[in-house]
């Protein structure tokens, strides 16, 4: 097996800085070596260039800006090659932000075709407005449903092309989009929702991946921007990224929202790559 690896070492979406630095801790940690020792080849890309200087500031409506939009389009003149083949792409955020950058990759290869699943606790639809400022974190969603101003709209895409899982509060959101709280997967099961969202998924479409680790409950992951109280355990996040990509449609994944800071002596980071690698190896 053979996947390629890039970062996106970002922290334009939020309020603290720290997210960027994840795509070298994870490397550091040793995450090339152990797909190696797995015996998955891996194409290192590097990380895309973000400028030196970017905006931060707490200005309605969208906290930053125009540093996430900075963000998006490097990744997209960034990113021709990472879809190029049928080669798997991890991608290593990075704030939850990454998200409009990215589908802009995909798009470009898979047009409407392509098919986003969301793991995540929160549902990042939240709409900017002048009397608040809000972080594009929280709204990776909302650019690419809505029309808005902020962001180029991907032609086609719509609340059909999104799936969401694991999350824990309710939220006004586009009526096409598939949702599967948290409490549906653990009374329903793992396996019975992947099938089902996997088997509704039209069998033409290519698959992306976003895992906010706030996803993951505190007490097993807490390196983590925002951590959750509740959440999936790290074993239920492997089951539930195993069925999923199993599925051959599944072109990439990024994983977001890690918090080196908070990770002191290191045992997150090496928590986190045992769980990349033992999902992927399966």
């Amino acid at each position: 097996m053979k996947i390629k690896l890039a970062g996106v070492p970002s922290n334009s979406g939020g309020l603290y800085t720290g997210t960027e630095m994840t795509p070298k801790i994870l490397r550091q940690a040793g995450i090339i070596e152990l797909f190696e020792k797995q015996g998955i080849e891996v194409l290192d890309l590097g990380d895309v260039n973000i400028p030196s200087y970017m905006p931060r500031h707490n200005i309605p409506p969208i906290r930053n800006w125009p540093g996430p939009r900075i963000v998006w389009g490097e990744i997209y003149k960034q990113s021709e090659n990472w879809f190029e083949n049928d080669d798997l792409v991890l991608i290593l955020g990075g704030d939850c932000s990454i998200v409009a950058g990215t589908m802009q990759s995909v798009y470009r290869r898979y047009g409407d075709k392509t098919h986003l699943v969301v793991i995540d606790a929160h549902i990042d639809v939240y709409k900017p407005s002048s009397d608040r400022c809000i972080g594009a974190a929280g709204s990776g969603l909302w650019f690419l449903l809505e029309s808005n101003h902020f962001f180029n709209t991907l032609n086609g895409f719509s609340g059909r092309n999104v799936t969401i899982l694991g999350y824990q509060q309710e939220i006004e959101i586009n009526k096409d989009v598939t949702m599967h709280s948290l409490w549906e997967i653990r009374e329903k099961g793992i396996e019975s929702i992947a099938k089902k969202v996997l088997d509704s998924i039209p069998e033409d479409s290519s698959i992306l991946i976003h895992l906010d680790l706030d996803a993951i409950a505190k007490k097993e992951m807490y390196a983590v921007y925002s951590p959750s109280e509740e959440g999936l355990s790290i074993e239920e996040v492997k089951t539930l990224l195993r069925e999923i990509l199993a599925d051959s449609r599944v072109v990439g994944i990024e994983i977001t929202e890690f918090f080196g800071l908070y990770d002191i002596d290191g045992s997150q980071a090496l928590k986190l790559i045992e769980l990349i690698a033992d999902t992927i190896r399966n």
